[in-house]
């Protein structure tokens, strides 16, 4: 069960800056664009995440998975936060698993680089206003 922060709930409509531009952007897409935003957006929450974790000077692979699951859901309780940890650290090693979102994130870094946006594209706009700078062609189906 997932626990909704209590500023979530007692923010007015609209509050942060360009969130009516971001909403009509969005609105304006089909749903094959808003699918492939949504995976354009996981690909750099995934580089973020690596990220992170590098800058973090963090001793230990369990404590960079469990950095990794804190800043991807921020809302989550404590007892929330070490189900999936061990869930994680069962299935694998956390140095294999740090491992891996390491290639993935480096990955996306080089694919977000070498594309350039199309001026005027609602895509990029939303981006733009919901993250740093970024663009990838990959991921247009979820099952990628």
């Amino acid at each position: 069960m997932h626990r909704v922060s209590d500023s979530a709930l007692s923010s007015p409509p609209f509050a942060e800056p360009g969130q009516l531009e971001v909403e009509a952007a969005l609105a304006a897409m089909s749903p094959a664009e808003r699918l492939r935003l949504f995976w354009r957006t996981q690909e750099v929450a995934i580089a973020r995440s690596w990220a992170l974790v590098d800058r973090s000077g963090l001793h230990g692979e369990r404590a960079g998975v469990e950095l990794v699951i804190r800043s991807r859901y921020p809302e989550w309780s404590d007892s929330e936060v070490e189900r999936l940890l061990s869930a994680i650290c069962q299935r694998e090693d956390p140095a294999a698993w740090l491992e891996r979102l390491r290639q993935r994130a480096n990955e996306i870094k080089l694919e977000l680089a070498r594309l350039e946006p199309r001026q005027g594209d609602s895509e990029r706009y939303c981006l733009s206003q919901g993250m740093e700078a970024g663009w990838s062609e990959a991921h247009q189906d979820p099952s990628v």
